[in-house]
């Protein structure tokens, strides 16, 4: 259903005191079904420092927005009327335990319609940036998963800037979040061509794409490569490995 939310307010508590901003406090915002929007008090900033956020009404200004405390804290939503409609307590212990820091690293609701607990939530992917601000959660899932699926298109391509299938992508669907993943570019006689990801937190849905280029920048020679991919949980201990074949060719 549609829902305006003017009046409503957003709280923070905290160790050193609360702090509280009202939504689109002078006019009505009416948010659509399914409709995702961002919160920010500098929509310019925001934008800069997540160049993917471009879409203007996924981005909503508001006059000022309580600080987050960076250890823990508490973050209430209310109605016009003051009744609260949900709230979160966080605390930096949930953050993926591999993050060389935390800083700039959302804490992302993986279920919409999940409960607001620990286990829920999970840090964003390095792989989007840290952060999706007014687009879909990296690590959102709103279904149990059914399995890892890895495809490559196309499977065969022309490295040659002429504009028709000059790159390969190998997308991705994961089971769950919190998955840590490595690809790596081998070609047919087992030697390294290109290390296209090394231990980066994935989202539950991404892509890689691979230009033709080794290590040294050059353009890979003609023949089969082998895209080697390696993923596992800190929290669970699953780890899984996978190959997919692809084809550098060359017209004639």
């Amino acid at each position: 259903r549609y829902i305006n939310l003017q009046g409503y307010q957003l709280s923070v508590q905290k160790s050193t005191g609360t702090g509280s901003v009202v939504i689109s406090a002078g006019a009505p915002y009416v948010l659509a079904p399914g409709q995702l929007v961002a919160l920010t008090s500098d929509v310019n900033i925001l934008q800069a420092q997540y160049p993917t956020s471009t879409d203007p009404t996924a981005l909503l200004a508001v006059p000022s927005f309580p600080a987050l405390d960076n250890s823990s804290g508490s973050i209430y939503l209310y109605d016009q009327r003051n009744v609260e409609l949900d709230h979160y307590d966080y605390t930096k212990s949930q953050h993926l335990s591999l993050l060389s820091t935390q800083a700039g690293v959302s804490l992302e609701r993986i279920r919409g319609n999940g409960a607001s607990v620990a286990s829920n939530f999970h840090s964003a992917a390095g792989a989007v940036g840290y952060a999706t601000p007014g687009r879909p959660n990296s690590q959102s899932q709103d279904a149990t998963g059914n399995g890892q699926e890895w495809t490559v298109l196309p499977e065969l391509f022309t490295p040659d800037d002429d504009g028709q299938q000059d790159f390969t992508t190998l997308n991705y669907t994961l089971d769950q979040p919190g998955y840590v993943g490595s690809v790596t570019v081998y070609d047919a006689l087992g030697q390294l061509t290109r290390r296209l990801l090394r231990n980066e937190s994935l989202p539950t849905t991404g892509f890689v794409q691979w230009d033709g280029t080794n290590e040294s920048g050059r353009k890979a020679t003609v023949g089969y490569y082998i895209f080697f991919i390696e993923i596992f949980r800190p929290s669970g201990g699953e780890r899984t490995q996978y190959k997919k074949t692809v084809v550098v060719g060359a017209r004639l």
